[in-house]
Parts: C-alpha cells; sequence; structure tokens
C-alpha cells in the first residue's frame, strides 16, 4: 500500500499544476451559469490540490518514524538503551539490549528509567 502511495505521489509531481487561488464570492445572483460552472470546477480542482498535499504529508510522516522515547537499563556496570516512538517501544528495545548484553539473562536487567 505505501509503494502505490509513494509511487501516486511520484507520479502526481510529474503533472504538477499551477496552484489555484480562491477566493471568497461576493454576489452570486450576478455570475452567469457558465461563470458558475467555471467556479466550481476552480473549486474542485483545489480541493483536490489541497486532499493531494494532505496525502503526501501524511505518506511521509508516517514512513519518518519518531523516535521521541529514551529508556537506559543498567545492569552489572553497563547501560543498554533502547529508543523508539513510544514508551512501551522503548521499553522492549532495551530490555531487549540488555539480554543480549547479558548473554541472554534477564536477571540484573531491571526497571528501566525512560524520557522523552
Amino acid at each position: 500500500m505505501k509503494f502505490l502511495v509513494v509511487m501516486f505521489l511520484l507520479m502526481s509531481n510529474v503533472y504538477a499544476d499551477k496552484i489555484i487561488k480562491i477566493e471568497i464570492g461576493k454576489d452570486y445572483k450576478n455570475y452567469s451559469t457558465e461563470e458558475l460552472r467555471q467556479r466550481v470546477w476552480r473549486l474542485e480542482k483545489a480541493v483536490w490540490q489541497l486532499q493531494r498535499r494532505v496525502f503526501e504529508l501524511e505518506a511521509t510522516s508516517q514512513n519518518s518514524e519518531k523516535k521521541d522515547w529514551i529508556c537506559k537499563i543498567t545492569a552489572m556496570g553497563q547501560t543498554y538503551t533502547g529508543i523508539g516512538g513510544s514508551r512501551a517501544v522503548a521499553e522492549a528495545y532495551a530490555y531487549e539490549n540488555c539480554k543480549k548484553g547479558q548473554k541472554g539473562s534477564t536477571f540484573f536487567c531491571k526497571v528501566p528509567k525512560c524520557s522523552n
């Protein structure tokens, strides 16, 4: 799915249009039918451009995982860290690194200290 989104974004940049600026209308009674149709078309195109930009921003934010939390465990004089997008993920990485550093044992891997 991410591949399709990325491909869509790359393809959409190839056919980039001039950004449409929308202005608030004043008196719609004086507009002709053709002018109203053109206005609706411009509004739809502006919404489409905005939606495309929102999708692009969403795709890039999902691809770059934030690593806001860091947790540390001190065991037998060694410090093991874990970094993740949530406290739980950072704790899991810290425990995993501690377990590796302690040759598979978690006996000395106690409660991590975490911050973000």
